[in-house]
């Protein structure tokens, strides 16, 4: 999704408009990219549908590993059956969202990470990546010994170039002297290349990494246990993946996207328009520090955390794109 689109969607007032009936058990689609066993994006979304079933009684479906050619007739599909609420899981999906939104007035069309939206039946549910990659940042200066901390993104896209400006903001908030590594995979589903890049940034002194994406993150997990160097997780909590491994977890709740976007849907309250997350709508947090790291930062350190977080809630602090 371009930025020009993005602004275009952010800019405009959208009104209240008529809430479609519908069935007795609302029919829900959720259309990942990836699979829902990649310990981050896809495998949050996941949780959060599920979470949602359970909370709302509705009908749920799940398309796994859709690619992007996919995209178009995989949406059409859901529309044509009649669901009541289709929701692609990626910035991939605002484009084709657009495309065929129109012809389909009865189902709401909620894309999940990006910033679209269109009258009368598109909304999107986005997160402050900006400020999660913030956090990741001022965590990994603090605990870093080399002095250099590394990101691997899966591809350049909005949300993760966000994450990674974010995450040299929050470090340089720590110590001024850290250095800052970044590099890109170039895609969200190679595992290898992951653990490879990953390396790549080790070798060049980093001994806390972090990484954005979707199963590119299990090989930045593995290379970073490998290695015996420290690990901060993105998006899904991490910990149980490799606890000697991961600090803690910059948590981009997409779960909690999910919650509202159905949320609203029911009690009609829904607009098409955009809705980005941060700490104060729990859209992003900070994951609890488990076993080794529970004492690795100083109770001096914790308190600069916990105001960090205050900060970024408050507003006075940020690491969106000026």
């Amino acid at each position: 999704m371009f930025r020009s689109v993005l602004i275009v969607a952010l800019t405009i007032v959208m009104p209240l408009v008529a809430v479609p009936a519908f069935a007795d058990t609302l029919r829900i689609a959720l259309v990942l990219p990836g699979s829902v066993t990649d310990g981050t994006f896809n495998s949050a979304a996941n949780t959060g549908i599920q979470s949602a079933k359970e909370k709302y009684d509705i009908e749920v479906s799940v398309r796994e590993n859709t690619d992007f050619a996919e995209i178009p007739e995989v949406l059409l599909s859901y529309a044509r059956e009649g669901y009541d609420v289709v929701i692609g899981h990626g910035f991939q999906f605002a484009e084709p969202v657009m495309e065929i939104h129109a012809d389909y007035p009865d189902t709401w069309f909620i894309v999940n990470a990006a910033q679209v939206a269109a009258e009368p039946n598109v909304a999107s549910f986005d997160n402050r990546w900006g400020d999660a990659g913030y956090i990741a940042g001022t965590v990994a200066a603090m605990v870093t010994q080399t002095g250099t901390i590394g990101h691997i993104g899966g591809i350049p896209v909005p949300v993760i170039e966000d994450y990674n400006a974010g995450f040299a903001k929050g470090a340089a908030s720590v110590r001024d002297d850290v250095k800052v590594l970044s590099a890109y995979v170039g895609s969200f589903s190679d595992i290898a290349r992951g653990a490879e890049i990953t390396t790549s940034l080790i070798e060049q002194g980093a001994d806390v990494v972090t990484s954005t994406g979707n199963e590119n993150v299990v090989g930045t997990i593995q290379a970073a246990e490998k290695a015996g160097v420290m690990a901060i997780g993105t998006a899904f909590d991490s910990y149980e993946a490799a606890p000697d491994t991961i600090v803690t977890t910059a948590l981009i709740n997409m779960g909690e996207n999910i919650d509202q976007a159905v949320g609203k849907v029911i009690d009609g309250s829904i607009e098409p328009k955009v809705y980005v997350l941060g700490l104060s709508e729990n859209g992003i947090g900070l994951a609890p520090f488990r076993g080794r790291f529970e004492t690795m930062l100083s109770d001096a350190q914790k308190a600069d955390i916990d105001q960090m977080l205050a900060d970024i809630e408050s507003g006075k602090v940020t690491g969106q794109p000026e």
